[in-house]
């Protein structure tokens, strides 16, 4: 039997708890957040060399590494979290010195007196934009209508591990759950799992006649192969 693995995100915590993360973390806990906290910096580096995570906030200043050298360690070429969204959570004097990041490796500066509406915002917001690749992959979509399958095979337009765009497709009405293989450029197993048809693609403006369907499982280690594919190819810059 295949053992199918629901989509799960993973968060990095690192440095002391702040009132601002102590009241959204009930919030997390009710979204099934995957969360790991490390208390500085080196601790933090082991656990990113072995978790794909899909964001890490940082409290700075934090024990460990230096900013400049945690956020080379992060967005280094295979990184396993090298498109993951970094938010800084800074002392009020340290937000303009932090700033200068921007852009280049870290997402989001919070200061430690905002609200902590504004540090749930800046986490939900990297986590809406799910890092993707636009890679042109053979994915053979299955639908079992009674005792029979009806198979289509077909190309996706863009992946991530959240979901993917997909040609064709425009027998499956919205809501239809499909099981999916993807054989990924260079690899010779394809990605296995369910996804669900969540809406109809816009030719005028994405140029292409499909749905953007939406992961629900994965079989096996599906999901991070998928990550490990995105991260060695497509950094978050913004």
């Amino acid at each position: 039997m295949i053992r199918e693995a629901t989509v799960t995100q993973r968060l990095l915590i690192i440095g002391s708890e702040t009132p601002a993360l102590q009241r959204i973390a009930p919030i997390l806990r009710r979204a099934e957040f995957e969360t790991r906290l490390a208390a500085n910096a080196d601790q933090a580096v082991e656990l990113l060399e072995d978790v794909a995570f899909d964001l890490i906030v940082l409290r700075y200043p934090v024990p460990g590494l230096s900013l400049h050298e945690f956020v080379d360690r992060v967005r280094t070429v295979g990184s396993l979290c090298r498109s993951a969204g970094l938010v800084l959570l800074a002392e009020p004097t340290c937000v303009g010195e932090v700033a200068r990041l921007l852009g280049k490796g870290v997402n989001r500066v919070v200061s430690l007196d905002a609200s902590s509406d504004r540090l749930l915002d800046a986490i939900a917001d990297l986590l809406a934009v799910d890092p993707r690749r636009t890679v042109r992959a053979v994915i053979q979509l299955e639908l079992w209508v009674e005792r029979a399958a009806e198979r289509v095979l077909t190309l996706t337009e863009n992946v991530s591990t959240a979901g993917m765009l997909v040609r064709g497709g425009g027998e499956f009405p919205i809501g239809t759950r499909l099981q999916f293989e993807l054989l990924l450029p260079g690899e010779r197993t394809p990605v296995r799992g369910q996804l669900e048809v969540a809406r109809r693609t816009d030719p005028g403006r994405e140029r292409v006649e499909g749905f953007g369907g939406k992961v629900v499982s994965y079989a096996g280690d599906g999901q991070e192969r998928v990550r490990a594919f995105i991260s060695q190819r497509s950094p978050r810059t913004g």
